[in-house]
């Protein structure tokens, strides 16, 4: 590898595209030489840092040899056989040397990975494993990945998240179905609903002289009340489900570094609530709903329209 380094240093400028720039090459070039002076040392971490900053300079194709015998060394074969795959796609024009260096080392690493099929009918639907972002549904491709237990999640605006866990052998593939649940959510209820201007007008005697703050409108006014506690209600599931979902993230979600994997009970349990705030918020709309009809048909017009409205929002989706 010390040897195929500095052969790479030597033969980055016959890489590099014709319309790139000159001082960014050169900014690559002195890292690359960074960094294989510290890998020769021994010091593969710090190396592969010198290699991937002389990548994000100039991202020649060929640098990506370097990461991954880096990731190798350093026991990350994911990002090895990434990084492999991406040399040898994009640097065809490299030595034969290198060439079948890489192919060796792609069908070494294969060979101790396994790979997971991810079915998401949610298309746009964010995927991840194990907390890091792999793409958007339909994956065109499967997911490589070490042997052992991942977790796989799938989040979409439109939907309560998917979570699975899924047990990856070396040289297998594994597949993992994520359906996502729709999220109800109330229309938005006017704060305030005023009532039309019918001139001002004493209560009749059919009111039963209820001139006091009730203005004749009694049921209006428990209809408004009842509005207001369903919308406190749906307030408070709302927060009880972020309290849960917070408390799941950091013990066995991405949150968590050992993530270890939420279970079903648990993610349940997030869901019921969030169940539980859209039921309230339905029925605080269709409670403010009845105080506008209330309001309309109760009673005689007074000179004051009482306010009869109804608090606005909606339940917020989270992910793991």
């Amino acid at each position: 590898m010390h040897a195929t380094c500095l052969i790479l240093l030597a033969i980055l400028a016959q890489a590099s595209p014709p319309t790139g720039d000159p001082q960014a090459k050169a900014q690559a070039q002195a890292l690359l030489g960074q960094g294989t002076k510290l890998y020769q040392q021994g010091d593969v971490a710090d190396a592969l840092e010198k290699f991937q900053a002389a990548y994000a300079a100039f991202p020649s194709p060929k640098l990506m040899f370097n990461i991954g015998q880096a990731n190798r060394d350093l026991s990350r074969p994911v990002e090895a056989l990434e990084a492999f795959e991406k040399f040898l796609v994009g640097a065809a024009d490299a030595s034969p040397e290198m060439i079948a260096d890489a192919r060796k080392s792609v069908a070494q690493l294969q060979k101790k990975l396994g790979r997971i099929q991810v079915d998401c009918e949610t298309g746009g639907a964010e995927v991840s494993v194990d907390g890091k972002s792999v793409g958007l549904a339909p994956l065109p491709d499967l997911i490589w990945v070490t042997p052992g237990r991942h977790q796989v999640t799938a989040k979409h605006a439109s939907a309560a998240p998917a979570i699975e866990d899924v047990d990856v052998t070396a040289g297998s593939v594994a597949t993992v179905t994520l359906l996502l649940r729709p999220v109800a959510i109330s229309h938005a209820i006017p704060a305030h609903t005023a009532a039309p201007d019918f001139g001002i007008q004493a209560a009749s005697a059919s009111s039963g002289g209820s001139e006091g703050w009730w203005m004749g409108r009694k049921w209006t006014w428990v209809a408004a009340g009842s509005t207001v506690l369903l919308a406190v209600g749906a307030i408070t599931a709302g927060t009880l489900m972020d309290s849960k979902f917070d408390s799941l993230r950091s013990s066995c979600g991405a949150g968590n570094p050992a993530r270890p994997g939420c279970s079903q009970s648990d993610i349940d349990s997030v869901s019921s609530r969030q169940t539980t705030a859209n039921v309230f918020w339905g029925l605080a709309a269709a409670a403010a709903v009845t105080t506008g009809v209330l309001f309309y048909f109760e009673g005689q017009p007074v000179t004051v329209a009482p306010v009869a409205g109804g608090t606005t929002g909606a339940v917020v989706r989270v992910g793991f």
